[in-house]
């Protein structure tokens, strides 16, 4: 397992920038950690709130990946690896699930949102969790840890917890494939089984949560008996 290196830095525009910019001169597995990120984004170019001035607190990191492969399957390990240390930090692991394709919920309301992005050889891995405060007036609500009543660790706690992990589960995907990581990940996955809703741009099919596809694809069971492989696109409970 690579051993991780840290920058931490008290603020910056966004992390994965910060990486992706220095990509050539950092070592795989290198990590950053910023106090307050001014220009964080999520998923289809939104805006990652720190919560202003109130951010403090919050965990806003990403990590530098050097690896080969279906890459994109390192946000299912990435999402593990997440749920291990707020489990393990909150002991509360049955409060947080794993919501399809790079969130995590606490009592089903989204905490945690993970961004890979790709410059040449380099993959950089974005986390940012909602720890002491969560944003108002989202698409989509949001909550922290300190608003659901749980124990509020520090970002470097939560760091030191979640870095080792990471490397656990990332030497288990270069190792043994995609398969047991799949697997783990719908043990701990929210609503399978269950009728939701994919946004795809201009169609919204809905159906049942059948489960992962060999490469992460969501597969959805369409009514009239057929089930679609979902590769990008939103997902959301009816």
């Amino acid at each position: 397992m690579i051993a991780p290196s840290l920058t931490h830095l008290e603020e910056v525009g966004s992390t994965n920038d910060w990486l992706l910019g220095r990509a050539e001169n950092l070592p795989d597995g290198h990590w950053v950690l910023a106090a307050r990120q001014t220009a964080g984004r999520g998923r289809r170019g939104r805006a990652w709130h720190d919560a202003g001035d109130q951010g403090f607190g919050n965990f806003m990191g990403s990590v530098l990946v050097r690896a080969d492969g279906p890459v994109q399957q390192l946000s299912f390990v990435a999402a593990l690896a997440l749920h291990e240390a707020l489990a393990v930090l909150t002991g509360e692991p049955g409060r947080f699930a794993l919501k399809w394709p790079n969130d995590v919920l606490l009592d089903g309301t989204k905490c945690s949102g993970i961004l890979l992005e790709r410059q040449g050889a380099a993959l950089v891995i974005g986390i940012g969790v909602n720890l002491a405060h969560h944003p108002a007036g989202t698409e989509r609500p949001a909550t922290s840890l300190a608003a659901a009543g749980l124990a509020v660790p520090g970002p470097r706690a939560l760091l030191d917890m979640l870095a080792p992990a990471f490397g656990r589960w990332r030497d288990q995907w270069a190792t043994a494939g995609f398969a047991p990581i799949r697997a783990a990940w719908l043990a701990r996955a929210a609503g399978v089984g269950g009728r939701i809703v994919a946004r795809l741009g201009q169609e919204s099919p809905e159906g049942v949560f059948a489960g992962l596809d060999e490469d992460g694809a969501l597969l959805l069971g369409l009514d009239d008996g057929s089930v679609r492989a979902i590769h990008a696109g939103e997902v959301f409970a009816l």
